[in-house]
Formats: structure tokens, sequence, C-alpha cells
């Protein structure tokens, strides 16, 4: 025979799980509000002393037999990241971020209202600490239960 009444299954999150997952989001949010840091350093190594031997032998090779041949430095100077002399693409990127804040200074207004600002520490007006909706979890476990 059937029993009478309802059968009924609460389901509810461990209390450790639900704290992990807060703190998860959390830390995305803080990660999600971080500004984005370009590397500045040398993204290629620069050739060396050796190398450029090589390549002003083979000039002068060419010039004994007169076939002319590239003059000149086609590469810009490298630089010097603690030893290592290399092409930094750091300065094509400074080039292209002034050209955008020059032709269309609301795009890079936008984009930085994500993050939060280096120099002033302040809060951008988009990042998820300005948003009006708050993470809050309501679970049966925190109500009174076991």
């Amino acid at each position: 025979m059937a029993k009478g009444g309802r059968e009924s299954t609460d389901r509810t999150m461990p209390q450790f799980f639900e704290t992990a997952l807060q703190q998860s989001v959390g830390m995305g949010q803080d990660l999600a509000a971080m500004p984005y840091v370009g590397y500045r350093g040398a993204d290629v190594a620069a050739f060396s002393p050796m190398q450029q031997a090589v390549f002003q032998n083979q000039q002068d090779a060419m010039n004994a037999f007169g076939m002319q041949g590239g003059q000149g430095q086609y590469m810009p100077d490298p630089v010097n990241t603690g030893g290592a002399l290399g092409y930094s693409s750091a300065p094509v990127y400074d080039a292209a971020m002034a050209n955008l804040e020059a032709t269309s200074p609301a795009i890079p207004d936008y984009i930085s209202s994500f993050g939060i600002d280096p120099i002033t520490g302040e809060v951008g007006s988009r990042a998820p600490d300005s948003q009006p909706v708050a993470l809050e979890m309501q679970s049966a476990g925190r109500r009174g239960g076991k």
C-alpha cells in the first residue's frame, strides 16, 4: 500500500564547499579588476657581437667583389634587461596605445573603467566592487538546519 503524504529531499551545499565557492568567486572578481600589466622586457634576443662580426665580414666580402649588400642596421637598439640584450615590443605597444588614445579617447577610458588605476588605486566604475549586486548565497544549511 502507498504511504500518505509527500516525500521531499532538500539538497543543500556543504558549508565548506559554499565558503570555497564564495572565495573563488571573490578571487575571480579581484583578478578581473586587475589592470593589464604588459611585459616591458626583451621579447627576442639580440645578435651577439660574434654574429654582428659575421654580418660585417659578409658585407666586406660582398663589397670586395663589387656587390652591393644591405648597409646599415635594420634593428632598433637592443635593451638590457638584467644583463641579457634583446629587442622589446613595448615601444610598439606604447605607440599603438598613444594612437588609440589620440584617435578614440573614449575606448581606453572604457577599458580602464573595468580595473583599478595603477597609480591612484581608484577602483573603476565598472569594476566588480562597484557593481550593485553583491554575492549572497542562501542555503538551507545556514538557516538553522543541522
